[in-house]
């Protein structure tokens, strides 16, 4: 399993159906490689493996395996131009099974388990529904709300919710969509899914925004919350327009979760003023309230005899809570929404957690009352199971990381899920075969499958040599610099921290260079005065000017003109800082005065000194990277192409004695061409977005993607 040319040129699906034999360190460790970017492997050439086969191998410090998959010949190919030298793996998880791609934001995420057989399933903001075999990665099926006549009127798409179940022991899914529909698709093979069941329309504006499902009398029902004060109890297997069981009036929800307690179904309401409820769905009754919860609740047999909500439909029962009823998440913000509720959807856990902006809370579902203190805030998603025994919760946000969270101590139960490059926004649990997995998806278009059985790095990292940490967020911008005679790269992340790295070792040299409260989004070195200088800025536009010797704080200088908003990056003519906008207008913060001609593309990259000449890179989405003459505002040479999508970073220097450029962006690839004939000479491909390029005097590519650098060196086919 470890043999790199197996990895290279194998099957995608026969070797992801042998990583789960791996025995050994060494096999477990090719099997984390593998599945690093698995998703990316199924769908590419042996050739675009190899190169990222071969990244991921130095991103866990396994640097001999990456050296054996650079070598491997691919069709006649006798290895890639460009070889890892290092890199760093703050993006790793060996948790993680498969990072399954999806076409747009992922809103909704569920699992079902049927005959031991488990899916994920996942509804995106463009109206597509997706579901894969959880234990092998592979896509089964897709449905898009347009299909086959499906979408309702007035009915725009985007999947708000989604919960699955079992229907005559066929696994389905019940999706709440932009325009207030509720529907139930049968989750079969292939694309369309079949023709979707209409369980609700949305009438009369009142969309369903919540939904979850639970047992009742042996059949399963969906429960469903909506901005009209209702909560709407279906049976999914009644015909269509005939299956609404039960409405009860509630007050707006929020956010909505079933459980079992007692042996009664329950739904768990989440509402304003961080207010959580709990209503028995036999009766319509709140819980520890002496009367009928606010409005009346009914049960339907016959659609035509709703009386449809009352002239008070927008009252938000969270303004006059029943006696003993209402339990809030204390907050100082009274406006702060219980937007999240979680249970167990095995009902192994008397336990729910509900979130709202600021705090997360656990709460007794048999008592109501709060358990332990309050945990972590701005958590957009969570999930509750039982692991080894344990009551446990997946509470998912703003930034990436999953934290795995133990309810019964309120503590980390495990270090945090590391691989999403944006929010989550849902995240699901699953046992199959006495596995539990989780199942997560957010902003990074992506759906990820978590073995929460496994160990974080325990058997892949140790004694597999060097594997640098770094970042905790996207690496925006990219430098090198000489400082003290030794070659070295800055960079600067989401996270706020300026970090410095031995450009041959990969080794991060002294702690991160702090200052920044927010996103640094430049870092420029320029030699003053015969010493290196470092520019920093970060989105406050909060400006650091420091000796990058001594790492002390250059004073005296003022920030005034470093600060505007029209400044797009910093760089150096002739060993003054500069300020480039957005349009490639060169402003001199020395003289304060523009210098040079505006290039006739936009979208600056880069100012280089190229040749002798000071020239700027510009590279636009759909067009293709040209390079200008700062004097002058000419362009020089050839068009470069090859980049689709968004162009993010560029950069110009020298390679074995000629003149290049080097671009990268969204498509995921850093392509490189000569300056001169326009001729593309390379072109590595990421399992992330490129947001940082530099070429090293000596002709190496430095390269940030993702939260992850790594540094490529040029070898010359013989």
């Amino acid at each position: 399993m470890a043999d790199p040319e197996w990895l290279v040129n194998g099957d995608p699906e026969q070797v992801v159906a042998a990583l789960d034999g791996a025995v050994g360190r060494e096999e477990a460790a090719a099997a984390a490689v593998y599945r690093a970017s698995g998703h990316l492997h199924r769908e590419s050439g042996a050739q675009l493996r190899r190169q990222v086969l071969a990244l991921d191998a130095a991103r866990y410090g396994h640097r001999e395996l990456a050296r054996g998959i650079a070598a491997v010949a691919v069709g006649g190919d006798t290895g890639d131009p460009w070889v890892v030298q290092w890199a760093t793996g703050t993006g790793l998880d060996s948790r993680l099974r498969y990072a399954l791609p999806a076409p747009a934001t992922v809103g909704a995420v569920a699992t079902v388990v049927v005959a031991d057989r488990g899916l994920a399933v996942a509804g995106c903001e463009d109206g597509t529904l997706h579901w894969w075999d959880l234990a092998t990665g592979r896509k089964l099926g897709s449905a898009a709300v347009g299909d086959s006549g499906a979408a309702a009127a007035g009915d725009s798409g985007a999947v708000r919710a989604l919960v699955t179940t079992v229907l005559d022991g066929r696994p389905v899914a019940v999706t709440a969509h932009s325009g207030g529909s509720v529907r139930v698709w049968a989750l079969v093979a292939g694309e369309g899914g079949g023709e979707p069941v209409v369980l609700y329309p949305g009438e009369g504006g009142s969309w369903i925004n919540s939904l979850a499902t639970v047992p009742i009398e042996g059949r399963p029902v969906v429960v469903g919350g909506s901005v009209d004060g209702r909560v709407r109890v279906w049976d999914p297997a009644a015909p269509a327009g005939r299956g609404e069981l039960l409405s009860i009036r509630t007050g707006t929800v929020r956010a909505l979760a079933t459980a079992v307690v007692d042996g009664r179904p329950v739904v768990v309401t989440g509402h304003g003023w961080g207010t959580v409820r709990r209503w028995d769905l036999l009766t319509g009754r709140e819980f520890g309230a002496g009367s009928d919860p606010v409005g009346e609740s009914h049960a339907r047999t016959d659609p035509s005899s709703d009386p449809g909500p009352g002239p008070d439909a927008d009252f938000d029962a969270d303004s006059d809570i029943a006696d003993g009823g209402g339990r809030q998440c204390a907050t100082m913000e009274i406006n702060a929404m219980t937007h999240v509720v979680a249970t167990d959807p095995a009902f192994e856990s008397p336990l729910a957690v509900s979130a709202n902006a600021y705090e997360t809370c656990i709460r007794d579902l048999a008592t109501g009352e709060q358990v332990g203190e309050p945990g972590p805030g701005f958590v957009e998603a969570a999930a509750v199971s039982v692991l080894r025994g344990r009551p446990v919760a997946l509470l998912a946000g703003s930034g990436g990381p999953v934290h795995v969270w133990d309810l019964s101590a309120s503590r980390h139960l495990r270090p945090p899920l590391i691989g999403h490059r944006g929010t989550v926004r849902a995240a699901a649990t699953a046992v199959v075969k006495d596995r539990h997995f989780a199942v997560t998806g957010g902003d990074d278009e992506s759906v990820r499958v978590w073995d929460l059985d496994g160990e974080r790095d325990e058997r892949v990292g140790s004694g597999a040599g060097r594997r640098p940490a770094g970042h905790t967020g996207p690496v925006h911008r990219v430098t090198t610099a000489v400082v003290d005679g030794r070659s070295v790269i800055v960079t600067g992340a989401e996270d706020g921290t300026v970090r410095v790295w031995d450009l041959d070792g990969g080794e991060q040299l002294g702690e991160p260079l702090a200052g920044h409260t927010a996103a640094v989004s430049q870092v420029t070195v320029a030699t003053v005065e015969g010493r290196p200088v470092l520019l920093t800025r970060d989105r406050t536009r909060t400006v650091r000017v420091l000796d990058l010797t001594t790492r002390e704080e250059l004073h005296g200088r003022s920030t005034q003109e470093y600060s505007s908003s029209f400044i797009d990056f910093f760089g150096a003519v002739e060993d003054r800082f500069v300020a480039v906008t957005w349009e490639g207008r060169v402003w001199d913060l020395t003289a304060s005065a523009w210098i040079g001609v505006q290039p006739k593309q936009r979208c600056a990259l880069a100012l280089e000194s190229l040749a002798g000449r000071h020239v700027i890179l510009t590279g636009c989405a759909g067009e293709p990277v040209h390079l200008w003459d700062m004097v002058t505002g000419d362009r020089i040479g050839p068009s470069f192409v090859g980049l689709t999508g968004r162009v993010r970073a560029g950069a110009a220097g020298m390679l074995d004695g000629r003149p290049v450029v080097a671009a990268g962006g969204d498509d995921g690839t850093a392509r490189v061409w000569d300056a001169t004939t326009g001729r593309q000479i390379g072109a590595y491909a990421f399992p992330a977005d490129v947001r940082g390029l530099a070429v090293t005097p000596d002709g190496r590519l430095v390269v940030a993607f993702g939260t992850d650098i790594t540094v490529l060196a040029h070898r010359v086919r013989r």
